[in-house]
């Protein structure tokens, strides 16, 4: 017989076992990347801020932080919310741009998953989601994480399946971030 309180503790140590490794891996693929890691520090702090919001209006109130932050900070805290959330994650050693892997995931059960992240104020761009499942299919990754902060439209889902895209947005991405997942 198994007791539910022995498997939630085990879990949570394999989940901070995951955590720590992917942080030591990942400080040194990019210790000779200062602004890499600048912008990893400051995600951390991205997080503690919206984190620390409390009272109605919590995930609003994250949403619209998350909207204003930098691009390419945004990238880093979705990264490190992953591994705040137990995956191992592999960041880039340079920032892509548009349209490129911003960082894979480890998905137990799954493999490793790309990682794209956008950071949008309106209605994603159908395109964007389209070209991103050509890349995981081309590069091989097990699926994709489209991540973004803006409103997904109908003509995105007909890309998600078809290129094993999870899109994580809205209520999902603020679980996310305030780690109430």
């Amino acid at each position: 017989m198994a007791y539910p309180q022995r498997d939630t503790m085990d879990a949570m140590m394999a989940r901070f076992g995951i955590r720590i490794a992917s942080r030591l891996v990942n400080a040194l693929r990019l210790v000779r990347l200062p602004l890499h890691r600048r912008n990893v520090r400051r995600s951390r702090a991205v997080l503690r801020t919206v984190r620390g919001f409390t009272g109605p209006g919590r995930a609003g109130r994250c949403l619209c932080y998350l909207r204003r932050v930098d691009p390419l900070l945004f990238e880093e805290v979705v990264l490190s919310m992953l591994e705040d959330a137990g995956l191992f994650v592999l960041r880039n050693r340079r920032y892509t741009g548009d349209g490129g892997v911003d960082g894979a995931v480890w998905m137990p059960g799954r493999g490793w998953y790309a990682v794209q992240v956008k950071r949008y104020r309106n209605h994603i761009c159908e395109r964007h989601v389209g070209q991103f499942a050509e890349v995981v299919r081309r590069q091989g990754y097990a699926g994709g994480l489209f991540v973004h902060t803006g409103r997904s439209g109908a003509a995105v889902y007909s890309h998600l399946v078809a290129g094993k895209i999870i899109l994580v947005s809205g209520a999902t991405l603020v679980r996310l971030a305030l780690r109430t997942h």
